[in-house]
């Protein structure tokens, strides 16, 4: 048979064969797979997550009382996002059995845990490296993302925030941030030291978050800094909640973001 003939038969092939499939439908089932067990929940938080106060909502004093409250959680995430956590978690995976196969795994997913302010998260791993441990978050991102760190030489800064919470709960001057490019899985790892600009900020941050959990602990709700077309509000898992909740008794400012060190 010659080429084209046989080219020919494949594609005649596959056109006979399409009607049995209606393909977008699949790829709608599978999209759905991924976010089918992510829906409402009822949820009450006991304490503060490092990587919720790192981002978007985790700056709202309000929103840390209503979590403290409890209430129905909504979960904003798409397919995508659900496919990219999925991605992420695995992909954290992969890199710990790499550094324990490489014999300088100590310990990964640990429990990191603190009283006042109350604070609960996982440390990615903590290495073994010249006889020193050191802590370790890995963080995955796409190519451009990826490209952008490695130029500068300078982490996320949400991701700094959630390991210099870290640091200061485990007493740990110095740790890294190890980031994969999700693209071609090249590794890139930024040194992070504790210096007065990130001490200074990181023990406003727990004062802060002093002053929240005191709110609730007082049954004082704080009032809302923000319009609720704003980022904070479109992205928050207790929107619906927050705008039932009533005006607020108290005014506590939004957690300031931490700057780049200079």
């Amino acid at each position: 048979m010659s080429k084209n003939l046989l080219q020919q038969v494949m594609v005649r092939k596959f056109e006979d064969n399409k009607s049995f499939l209606d393909t977008q439908e699949l790829i709608e089932k599978i999209q759905y797979g991924y976010i089918a067990k992510r829906g409402p929940k009822e949820t009450k938080k006991k304490t503060f997550a490092p990587s919720t106060i790192a981002f978007g909502h985790g700056e709202c004093p309000r929103y840390w009382y209503l979590a403290f409250e409890g209430g129905i959680f909504e979960d904003n995430a798409d397919a995508y996002g659900g496919a990219n956590m999925t991605n992420g978690t695995m992909s954290h995976e992969r890199i710990q059995t790499a550094m324990k196969d490489a014999g300088i795994l100590i310990d990964d997913e640990f429990k990191i845990t603190h009283n006042d302010p109350p604070i609960f998260g996982f440390g990615d791993v903590l290495l073994d490296w010249g006889g020193e441990e050191l802590l370790g978050e890995i963080k995955t991102m796409p190519a451009e993302g990826f490209e952008y760190r490695k130029a500068h030489g300078k982490p996320k800064i949400g991701h700094l925030i959630q390991l210099l919470i870290y640091m200061k709960i485990l007493k740990k001057a110095k740790a890294v941030l190890i980031y994969e490019n999700k693209n071609n899985h090249e590794l890139l790892v930024i040194p992070v030291e504790v210096n007065d600009h990130y001490r200074k900020w990181v023990d406003y941050a727990f004062d802060w978050m002093r002053t929240v959990r005191k709110a609730w602990d007082n049954k004082e709700l704080p009032k809302k800094n923000y319009r609720s077309n704003s980022r904070i509000c479109k992205t928050c898992p207790l929107k619906n909640v927050c705008a039932e909740a009533g005006e607020g008794s108290v005014k506590i400012e939004s957690l300031e973001a931490l700057s780049e060190a200079v």
